[in-house]
């Protein structure tokens, strides 16, 4: 049996909502047809509040499209948002063979945690080694079959950046020394990876750029709004979110 990754909190989530997640786990390989039938079918699965948080990242990709630069996702777990990035860019822009979309994780779970990431009620995640998912080697054979069927195929479209990315950040952004950064998702959840990614990136981000955030104003997580505060100064930034979903929300430099 395949290992599998719960992203749960028992504070945020009812009796109805682990029901509904053993059902699906058992109905997912029973229900009729071949795994591909099925994931052209996916609207059958996908839980709505992951369709929902899909159609916040297409709103997020929608505002950044006419903009110049990569796609930062820093903090990669199992690939969905990578993908989700690299897919619409393919379905949107299949001729711009100069975007990247660069995935930065250690794919070993969260390596330390500092003071500004205390919270008094931390969940099951909030850990040294929590999010662990060795999906490195997982997500190289996923971008193998994307690369099949896209337009320009043979230039890479996606990068994974393997290791604590507070040394792997800074490090990328000397060894490219083009780079500029159209739309930087902060998905680390730390004070200190999240402020570094800020101070690496954001000097390369024009006007126009966003910067995404999939935990800001979460009380598990507070070192992240810590980090945005110290480094960029909410009164400098509108921040938006879609109606629809908790999460994501995003500001565009003005």
């Amino acid at each position: 049996m395949k290992e599998q990754f719960v992203l749960r909190d028992s504070r945020l989530q009812s009796s109805q909502d682990d029901e509904h997640a053993r059902r699906l786990e058992e109905f997912y390989p029973r229900s009729i047809g071949s795994h591909v039938d099925k994931l052209r079918n996916f609207t059958k699965f996908v839980p709505r509040a992951s369709i929902a948080e899909f159609l916040a990242k297409h709103e997020i990709f929608r505002r950044a499209l006419g903009i110049q630069g990569h796609i930062i996702e820093c903090g990669v777990f199992l690939g969905g948002g990578l993908m989700t990035w690299a897919q619409l860019s393919a379905i949107y822009e299949p001729a711009n063979h100069y975007r990247r979309v660069v995935g930065f994780d250690t794919f070993a779970g969260i390596p330390r945690k500092g003071e500004g990431d205390e919270t008094a009620d931390p969940n099951e995640h909030s850990r040294v080694g929590g999010f662990k998912c060795e999906s490195y080697e997982d997500l190289l054979e996923c971008e193998a079959l994307y690369d099949l069927t896209r337009a320009i195929g043979h230039i890479p479209r996606i990068e994974l950046v393997k290791g604590d990315a507070c040394e792997t950040m800074e490090a990328y952004r000397k060894k490219h020394k083009h780079l500029v950064v159209a739309l930087l998702y902060l998905d680390f959840d730390l004070y200190e990876a999240t402020k570094k990614a800020l101070e690496v990136f954001l000097p390369r981000m024009p006007k126009g750029a966003l910067i995404g955030f999939n935990e800001l104003d979460n009380e598990s997580w507070p070192g992240v709004s810590e980090a945005i505060e110290e480094v960029v100064g909410f009164q400098t930034l509108r921040i938006e979110r879609a109606p629809f979903a908790s999460h994501p929300s995003w500001a565009v430099l003005e």
